[in-house]
């Protein structure tokens, strides 16, 4: 899976690597010499989740995020596409 960074001068990288090994979103990481900061991009959800139905949990928001109900594990439950456009607009992400 591709997970996107950007580095101290803002520029845009992405890297490929499996979902296990992806840090969370906001981590730093060190790759090549550089300081990697980990973005949302889209909206990812598993494959085959059909994001037209609501509610779904989100794997990709960060885990206990403010605005949303969440699982067990603190994942982000996005209950409606209204609820969705809101919580990205409060935390700054952005569809692709």
């Amino acid at each position: 899976m591709k997970y996107e960074f950007t580095d101290d001068d803002g520029n845009l990288i992405e890297i490929e690597m499996p979902m296990r090994e992806a840090p969370s979103i906001g981590s730093i990481i060190e790759r090549d010499g550089r300081r990697l900061t980990r973005i949302a991009s889209a909206m990812q959800v598993d494959p085959g989740t059909n994001r037209s139905q609501y509610p779904y949990v989100s794997n990709s928001l960060p885990r206990n995020l403010t605005g949303c109900k969440t699982t067990k594990l603190g994942k982000p439950i996005v209950e409606s596409k209204r609820h969705e456009r809101e919580v990205m607009a409060r935390h700054g992400y952005e569809k692709d």
